[in-house]
């Protein structure tokens, strides 16, 4: 150091007071420059029992061998008599620093120590105090950087000789209260996570939901407001381009062009490069949606009681049973007699044709064994009467629908394509463990258009992966046809992820945001904002029927009309329920007239001969 041994000797205690005060129990880093390699200046400093990394800096890369990560809190004392290496480094090499370590440094001017706080570096650290000496006064005036809001750093204390004038923090809480700075928001509408509240002319009045809820709690707790933007039209989140860059919110918060970022947001490691998340406040599945298969049709219904291996047996037992009765009808003929029609194979199945519809029979059986085979043919008949009529009739009333996809081998032996948003879900298949959906990353199709998506799972064409909210909301409100869904999620889902908030990488903001967020965890506020989300997202839509309604009180009054006519929880049978019987009948007509019109041309054949 240029000066006096006195000035020395000053500075020493100085630095020597800022290590026992404020990075007591830290590992301390000492670096200086040329400037100040009189070893006075350090030797008391490195008598503490702190752990210790001692280094000259002449240049940029002296300051990459700084021990930059700890297990524990760090403090750094930086004394530059030519402050250009560190102000150049705090825009380079943004992963060597440690933005929650203590710094004080001694710089020229209050100049230099403003340029460094104005980095990129500078702006995300939280505890940076700097010593300028005064030129005419064996003074050292102290300052300590701002965050958000006002970037310029302030005066906090004087350093006279061997003490500071006045009581002094120099490391204060400056995210308690951040008195009402603005900080940028980014998300866009996404149900039912944000929702958007609009007039009749679009503009957005206010947001909700359970990120915006969540955002709205911790500007009222640490006092800061917050604008809103949104991402480039269909951007969303973003993905990764070519070039290495990050379109939508990732983009924007990569860029350092807004604070935060919520909606819906999916811890994983593929974004960390760039962003750092809050502690996660909620957790979601990501499942696949599909397309509602038509109901099967109604004049089906008949065979719908009974499973095909039921209808086997059934048959089976009417096949032998004419058989059998016919045998039993020509041992008893021998044994003292039995009824002639039933000594007939025809007959008899004809006779085991009207058990089994529950018809009472004109005759009775004479011979013991035909009577007691009869009895139990009456009673298994009557069985399966009365299984098959109660059952018949729900079928008829209720529409039963297809089988379906609803595992993921399903969907793999399926061969249809998976959609999503973005590439996030195709690269979240490629790396699963499970070979099937590990096969589904060959199949993935994104689309910047969730529109896109959604229209061709209603042909039939593909499936979409999104988060289950998401897909249940839009299976549940948008595709309702007759008051039943078009668009249904398959029963096995993909995988649990976390949801938290984004922030800029490195930002202060996480320390205080994840203390706030761990309080509304604890509060039960996240089922709070979710369930107030869902009543007002309720009544904007009952809101918007009313309004619907009044513009076309015609078609109102007809679905009051309908309404009124099952309230009372009756269905009336249609032609629509009964079709299938119909079918039959129709069936039945055109196989007699076929056998009419056989039978006169047999007989006509018979005239001719005769003739």
């Amino acid at each position: 150091m240029n000066g006096s041994r006195d000035e020395a000797t000053k500075l020493a205690r100085l630095l020597l007071s800022v290590a026992q005060r404020e990075m007591e129990g830290c590992d301390l880093v000492v670096a200086v420059d040329d400037a100040y390699a009189d070893p006075a200046i350090v030797r008391e400093v490195l008598k503490l029992p702190n752990p210790k990394q001692v280094l000259t800096v002449r240049g940029l890369s002296d300051l990459l061998s700084v021990a930059w990560v700890s297990g524990r809190c760090s403090g750094y004392l930086m004394l530059f008599g030519d402050p250009a290496p560190l102000i150049e480094f705090g825009d380079k090499h943004l992963n060597k620093w440690n933005y929650a370590g203590r710094y004080f440094f001694v710089l020229p001017s209050k100049l230099d120590f403003q340029a460094f706080a104005d980095s990129v570096k500078g702006k995300k650290s939280e505890r940076l105090a700097a010593a300028i000496k005064s030129n005419r006064t064996p003074e050292w005036t102290i300052y300590i950087n701002q965050l958000f809001g006002s970037w310029e750093v302030t005066k906090v204390a004087t350093w006279w000789h061997t003490a500071f004038t006045t009581e002094v923090r120099l490391y204060p809480d400056k995210l308690s209260d951040l008195k009402g700075v603005m900080l940028k928001c980014v998300t866009f509408e996404w149900k039912p996570s944000v929702f958007y509240y609009r007039s009749k002319n679009g503009t957005v009045l206010f947001r909700y939901g359970i990120d915006i809820g969540v955002v709205q709690t911790l500007s009222n707790v640490l006092n800061f407001t917050v604008q809103f933007e949104e991402p480039p039209a269909e951007e969303y989140w973003g993905r990764e381009e070519q070039n290495g860059s990050w379109s939508g919110m990732m983009g924007k918060l990569a860029r350092n062009e807004v604070d935060l970022g919520v909606v819906d947001l999916y811890v994983t490691i593929i974004r960390v490069n760039i962003l750092d998340y809050t502690a996660p406040y909620d957790s979601e599945l990501s499942c696949f949606m599909a397309r509602t298969e038509p109901p099967l049709p109604r004049w089906q219904a008949l065979a719908f009681p009974f499973q095909g291996t039921t209808w086997l047996a059934i048959i089976i037992g009417f096949v032998v049973s004419g058989p059998v009765l016919f045998l039993l009808a020509l041992g008893s003929a021998r044994c003292g007699g039995e009824k002639i029609s039933l000594q007939s194979l025809p007959s008899s199945w004809y006779y085991s044709f009207g058990i089994h519809c529950n018809e009472n029979q004109t005759f009775w059986p004479i011979g013991e064994s035909t009577r007691i085979f009869v009895v139990v043919l009456w009673l298994y008949s009557m069985t399966l009467t009365i299984a098959y009529s109660t059952n018949l009739m729900a079928f008829l009333t209720v529409s039963k629908p297809p089988a379906s996809m609803e595992t993921i081998r399903e969907l793999h032996a399926a061969g249809i394509e998976v959609s999503g948003l973005g590439k996030f879900y195709g690269d979240a298949l490629a790396s699963a463990s499970d070979p099937y959906l590990k096969s589904l990353a060959f199949r993935f199709q994104d689309y910047n258009k969730d529109e896109v998506i959604i229209g061709k799972v209603l042909r039939g064409e593909s499936v979409m992966l999104q988060n289950r909210p998401y897909l249940e909301f839009v299976a549940k409100t948008r595709f309702i046809d007759h008051g039943v869904p078009r668009l249904r999620l398959m029963k096995e889902c993909f995988a649990p992820f976390n949801i938290a908030m984004a922030l800029q990488r490195h930002s202060p903001l996480k320390r205080k945001f994840d203390q706030v967020i761990g309080w509304m965890i604890n509060g039960g506020l996240i089922r709070h904002f979710f369930l107030n989300s869902l009543r007002l997202a309720a009544s904007v839509k009952a809101r918007e029927d009313e309004e619907a309604e009044a513009k076309g009180e015609f078609q109102g009054e007809q679905d009051s009309l309908v309404a009124s006519q099952t309230n009372d929880g009756v269905i009336p049978i249609s032609l629509d329920h009964l079709q299938s019987i119909f079918f039959i009948y129709i069936v039945g007509c055109v196989f007699s007239a076929f056998f009419f019109l056989a039978e006169v041309r047999m007989c006509r054949q018979v005239h001719k001969k005769s003739g």
